[in-house]
């Protein structure tokens, strides 16, 4: 999606809000890809480490969260395109609002696995 000098401002906020979301979906399927490999070392490596399990399961339940998320912002995706159709300054302040709260969704979402991912090489470095 490309942006053009004749683009209203509206469109400008719609495309670029488009490409962000797209780049914030193609790092979840990363996270997720990542979290597979994770718990693929870690059940060959941290069996030996006595309670290794707990980390095991956080990052198991990173998972499920990062896939929720996952289908979650896809489901926004394909609601983006009507934000381009808003004749009002309501109805652009709605989708602007609404991309700041999966923005803050995003940001909290990889705070999270982050905690969780430094926790996992914690154990896995002793």
């Amino acid at each position: 999606m490309e942006i053009y000098d004749h683009d209203s401002p509206e469109a400008i906020t719609f495309k670029n809000s488009s490409i962000e979301l797209d780049n914030w979906i193609e790092h979840l399927n990363y996270i997720e890809k990542e979290i597979i490999n994770l718990l693929n070392l870690g059940k060959s490596e941290l069996s030996k480490i006595f309670d290794s399990q707990t980390i095991l399961d956080k990052l198991s339940r990173e998972k499920e969260a990062n896939a929720a998320t996952i289908d979650t912002f896809l489901k926004y995706k394909e609601t983006l395109p009507k934000a381009a159709e808003c004749e009002d300054v309501d109805c652009d302040m709605f989708y602007v609002t609404e991309h700041e709260r999966f923005r803050k969704t995003y940001l909290a979402h990889l705070k999270k696995y982050r905690g969780v991912k430094e926790e996992y090489f914690d154990i896995l470095s002793k």
